[in-house]
């Protein structure tokens, strides 16, 4: 057997970067998230088995969101106003509120990666219907160096609804079942990627 092509294929991914926005709706604006320095993503599917004549006939799955943290070096003021997290009281500063609604917001950022060329390059991601959750802090006073503190941003990520090739409706596939979208990225091969984290895409099927 011929060994397959890896052309094209990721080798490794790394340095997470350039994080941006927007909240859900249209318009929306795209705004910079600063200081982002890690981003993680779990998979939440759960499985249930249906039995039948003594043995395990098919096993069902509920994939209904992803979750995981976005972690900056510091606190963004605008971003945590944005998503309803604090306000901007009279008299200047920034204070936290008791959450309220939780709302949604697509994120957005970039990731290096290297394939058999050994040549880096730059993926961009969009992750769709994001919740945000406030972070915790934690300080500790200086000693021999700097004790640096950080902010993790709790999320959970519901997907938004594949629509049809003409982008009116959702897309409905041949047993009647929709499709949702979590993320989508692009490489610098694939049409749109420059302009890609400019504004929030719409995911459409691929026309037949």
């Amino acid at each position: 057997m011929a060994t397959p092509s890896k052309t094209g294929k990721d080798l490794a991914q790394f340095n997470v970067k350039n994080a941006v926005y927007a909240l859900e709706g249209t318009p929306s604006t795209v705004k910079p998230m600063t200081w982002m320095n890690t981003f993680s993503k779990d998979r939440n599917v759960a499985t249930h088995a249906f039995y039948g004549d003594g043995e395990m006939i098919v096993s069902l799955a509920s994939d209904r969101s992803v979750s995981g943290t976005i972690g900056a070096t510091a606190r963004d003021d605008d971003f945590e106003e944005d998503v309803g997290l604090a306000i901007a009281p009279d008299g200047g500063g920034t204070a936290e509120i008791a959450v309220k609604s939780m709302s949604r917001i697509c994120f957005g950022f970039e990731t290096d990666y290297i394939g058999a060329d050994g040549i880096r390059k730059a993926k961009k991601t969009w992750v769709f219907g994001v919740q945000v959750s406030p972070p915790n802090d934690s300080f500790t006073q200086d000693q021999d160096d700097i004790t640096q503190s950080a902010a993790d941003y709790a999320y959970t990520a519901y997907g938004v609804d594949l629509l049809d090739a003409e982008g009116e409706t959702a897309y409905v596939d041949e047993n009647g079942q929709k499709t949702k979208v979590f993320t989508w990225s692009k490489k610098p091969t694939d049409s749109g990627y420059a302009t890609f984290l400019d504004s929030v895409p719409v995911p459409k099927a691929a026309s037949t």
